[in-house]
């Protein structure tokens, strides 16, 4: 097993102080690097059933998006494309020309932006059950229904029950599925300040035009982008697979890691190979 040493700092940027982490082998790395970015429930902390697996092959980057975790969010100005803005300081910082880009959720915005911004950095896309941008009328009408049915904090929350979990998630880890909910009870983020993110979107045709491997991945049981919409979203990007995880919701990278983490490692070993 490679031994790995974790390195961590900030970056300023735009009057925000952005957090990172970076996994590696020590300071003669070279090897590709996997950038994962967060969703509204986390923070870089979120990954920690990845970043040792990830690490065994790759740098590995995680970083906290304005106001999640140790970042700021003074301007209380969240969106896609101001993280965009933040996670091409955090590799000017770490000096990194080009990444393997992974976004969860949320993070399924920032990489988009990014992508479009910076499209010479990209060396592929990962979707976590995200839309990421690539709204189609049908995901927009899921989500609505879904909104109009109280969204994530809909009524009394019991320990370990979370609508961005299957319900049999805590059924067979009661404890597990706690952690979830204690990740993203730090700080205040600015979940409410969130629509500008989701509203920002971006044509299927522009990622095709990327010319790099994409990757959507999903639980089958998730309510918030039903797993069958983001199929049919992903046909509509050249180049592209689906990959469904089974016994997950929306968080699959949490609930089903092992699985989670060998799609994205298949997918990322054929990106390499092309």
């Amino acid at each position: 097993m490679v031994e790995l040493e974790l390195v961590r700092g900030r970056v300023d940027t735009d009057g925000e102080d952005i957090y990172w982490e970076m996994a590696q082998t020590g300071a003669d790395d070279d090897r590709p690097v996997v950038v994962l970015s967060h969703g509204a429930g986390g923070t870089h902390a979120v990954w920690y059933q990845q970043v040792p697996v990830l690490g065994q092959y790759f740098r590995v980057v995680t970083w906290d998006s304005r106001g999640f975790g140790n970042s700021t969010n003074h301007n209380d100005l969240p969106s896609a494309e101001a993280a965009a803005d933040d996670l091409t300081a955090v590799l000017d910082e770490l000096r990194i020309s080009q990444a393997h880009l992974v976004g969860q959720s949320m993070g399924g915005w920032h990489i988009s932006a990014f992508a479009v911004g910076c499209p010479q950095r990209v060396l592929s896309m990962t979707y976590a059950d995200t839309v990421g941008g690539l709204w189609t009328s049908e995901l927009k009408d899921a989500f609505a229904e879904y909104q109009a049915q109280g969204g994530l904090f809909s009524g009394r929350e019991a320990v370990g029950g979370h609508r961005a979990l299957w319900s049999g998630t805590a059924e067979r880890d009661c404890a597990h599925a706690f952690l979830y909910q204690a990740l993203g009870s730090f700080h205040s983020p600015p979940v409410d300040k969130l629509a500008d993110t989701i509203a920002w979107s971006v044509d299927h045709s522009q990622i095709g035009d990327l010319g790099v491997p994409v990757l959507f991945v999903a639980g089958t049981h998730d309510e918030i982008f039903p797993s069958r919409l983001l199929a049919a979203s992903s046909r509509l990007v050249p180049n592209s697979r689906f990959v469904e995880i089974p016994a997950a919701g929306h968080s699959p990278y949490f609930e089903q890691p092992e699985a989670w983490n060998d799609a994205v490692l298949d997918f990322l070993g054929s990106s390499l190979r092309r």
